[in-house]
C-alpha cells in the first residue's frame, strides 16, 4: 500500500518558552512561523517529555540498529533516527509523549511523519490531543493506517482549532499491541503557520491507499434528518431513544479504537453518557427483551485524558457518572470506559485498557 501522509500538530517542550522562529521563507517554501520540534537525529527526545505510565515507552531507534532486527522500520525519508514505541516482548501498552505549555495562534498546524503496522487490522494507533483551556481534545486518530501490510512512512497534518492566542500542551498517545509485527513510530515533528482558518467542525476520513496528504479539522457528530435502521455496512442496529439516535453493534471488536473509527467513519461518535436521563435510557434499552441486545459489555467514548476521564465524542469531562463500586481503578493513559453487564455490574461503568489486553472483545455504541 503506497501512501504518504503528513500530520500537523502543536507541541510544547522545555524550550518552547521561546517564541516561534520567524522566517520569511521556511524550509517548505511557505511564508510564516516555523518551529522544528525535533527529528531525533540528535539522539535525544528533547523537547518532548515521555510520561508513559507502564512498560511501553517512546524510545529513539536508529534505522541502522533496530530494536528487533527481524522487524525493522521502513527506510526514513531523511536521517536514520525516529521515535518508536518500545515494550517488553509479548506485552502491549500505550506510550505517552507530552509537550510543555506554549502559545498557539489561529492557523497554526502540526505536521509529522508516522508509521503504524498492526495484525489484526486497526488495533495499534497514534492519537494526538491538544489542551483547550485545560480540557484535552482529540485532534487526530491514525488507526485507519494500522494494517498488516503497511510498510511505508507517511505524513499527516492537522489544524489546531484555536480561535485566538491561547496557551496549550500537545500529547501523543501511541498504542502498540503484543504481536511481533506490531509497530508504532513517529518522526519529523513540526509546528508551522498556515493559511487555514477554523471552519464549522467537519471530518475528512483519510484513505490509507490514496498516497495523498491527510488534512483534518476537529471532528464532531453530524446529525441526520432521521435515525437510520442500521449504521454503515456492518451490523450496527439503530434506535431513537429520548429524541436522540443511538446505534448498537451486534458484533464485538478487539479494540476501543476499532469502534471509535467505525462510528466516526459513519458520521457518528462513540456514545457520551452525559446525563442521568441518558444513562437510564441506554440501560433500559439494552436490558429490554425487545432490543434483542446481548447484555455483556459496550464501549463508550470515555477515555482517560491525563487529569481525568473525558468523553471523546463530545470533548467534555465527566460530570454525571455511573461507576461500579471500586471503579475506576486504573485512571491511566490507554484506559477507556465500558458499560458492563457481567456479574453484578448491572450496566455500571468500569475502566479497562483500550486495546490489546487479550480479553473477550466488546460491543460498542455509536451516537448520532
Amino acid at each position: 500500500m503506497k501512501a504518504s501522509a503528513t500530520l500537523i500538530f502543536l507541541l510544547s517542550f522545555p524550550f518552547l518558552s521561546t517564541p516561534f522562529r520567524l522566517s520569511g521563507n521556511n524550509k517548505d517554501g511557505r511564508d510564516g512561523r516555523l518551529l522544528d520540534l525535533t527529528d531525533f537525529e540528535s539522539g535525544t527526545t528533547s523537547p518532548w517529555i515521555d510520561e508513559s505510565a507502564a512498560d511501553a515507552k517512546w524510545l529513539i531507534e536508529d534505522f541502522t540498529a533496530p530494536f528487533d532486527p527481524t522487524q525493522p522500520a521502513p527506510t526514513p525519508s531523511s536521517g536514520t533516527k525516529y521515535l518508536r514505541v518500545n515494550r517488553p516482548a509479548g506485552t502491549s501498552g500505550q506510550a505517552v509523549l507530552r509537550s510543555e505549555p506554549f502559545d498557539v495562534q489561529p492557523g497554526d498546524q502540526f505536521r509529522l511523519s508516522f508509521w503504524i503496522r498492526s495484525d489484526p487490522i486497526q488495533v495499534n494507533n497514534i492519537q494526538i490531543y491538544w489542551s483547550n483551556n485545560g480540557v484535552q481534545e482529540r485532534l487526530l486518530s491514525l488507526v485507519e493506517y494500522s494494517t498488516p501490510t503497511n510498510f511505508e512512512w507517511r505524513t499527516a497534518s492537522v489544524l489546531i482549532p484555536a480561535t485566538g492566542p491561547v496557551e496549550t500542551r500537545l500529547s501523543i498517545f501511541g498504542f502498540c499491541n503484543s504481536g511481533n509485527v506490531d509497530a508504532v513510530a513517529i518522526d519529523n515533528l513540526v509546528v508551522e503557520s498556515s493559511s487555514q482558518t477554523v471552519p464549522p467542525s467537519s471530518t475528512v476520513t483519510p484513505d490509507p491507499g490514496t498516497g495523498t496528504t491527510v488534512h483534518t479539522t476537529v471532528s464532531t457528530t453530524s446529525f441526520p434528518g432521521s435515525c437510520p435502521s442500521n449504521l454503515g455496512v456492518n451490523s450496527v442496529s439503530c434506535a431513537t431513544l429520548g429524541g436522540k439516535c443511538y446505534c448498537f453493534s451486534l458484533y464485538k471488536v478487539d479494540s476501543w479504537y476499532i469502534g471509535d473509527s467505525y462510528c466516526r467513519t459513519n458520521g457518528a461518535t462513540l456514545i457520551s453518557l452525559e446525563t442521568q436521563t441518558e444513562i437510564s435510557f441506554i440501560d433500559s434499552y439494552i436490558t429490554s427483551t425487545s432490543s434483542g441486545l446481548d447484555q455483556y459489555a459496550y464501549w463508550t467514548s470515555g477515555q482517560w485524558g491525563g487529569s481525568g476521564f473525558t468523553w471523546t465524542g463530545s470533548n467534555q469531562p465527566f460530570t454525571t457518572t455511573n461507576w461500579y463500586p471500586g471503579q475506576p481503578d486504573d485512571m491511566a493513559s490507554g484506559y477507556c470506559v465500558r458499560l458492563f453487564y457481567g456479574g453484578d455490574y448491572a450496566g455500571r461503568w468500569s475502566d479497562i485498557i483500550c486495546s490489546g489486553e487479550g480479553y473477550t472483545p466488546f460491543y460498542f455504541i455509536c451516537e448520532l
